[in-house]
């Protein structure tokens, strides 16, 4: 049985462990499937639009699967975080809860910012 004190530490660090295995596997798979399609460029352009992402993947482009693995490997930090508050207010840890909604809110700020106008 894990001590009280250690669950949240448990917590974030499967997020961060699957997080991590989700995405190297939608890359590895993406790039599996890039290799057995002769027609698609080595390279692509440009990104995918967050939008057509999904229409892209029924469409059966495997960029739009390696994307949506970068995508995930980024997001899984900020997932860390919301673990990381969650955990911590459930175990009374008021400070740290505190300070993890405080970096999550820099964090979403900072996107909100870098959006612009």
């Amino acid at each position: 049985m894990i001590p009280p004190g250690h669950r949240a530490t448990t917590f974030i660090a499967a997020v961060l462990r699957w997080g991590s295995y989700l995405s190297a596997t939608l890359l590895f798979v993406g790039l599996v499937w890039a290799l057995l399609v002769p027609a698609l460029p080595a390279q692509p352009s440009q990104a995918i639009p967050l939008r057509m992402l999904a229409p892209q993947l029924a469409a059966g482009n495997p960029n739009a699967l390696m994307q949506v693995g970068i995508l995930l490997l980024l997001l899984t930090p900020l997932l860390r975080i919301v673990t990381a508050a969650v955990s911590f207010q459930a175990e009374r840890e008021w400070r740290y809860t505190l300070v993890s909604l405080t970096v999550l809110a820099i964090i979403l700020v900072s996107l909100l910012l870098a959006r612009g106008p």
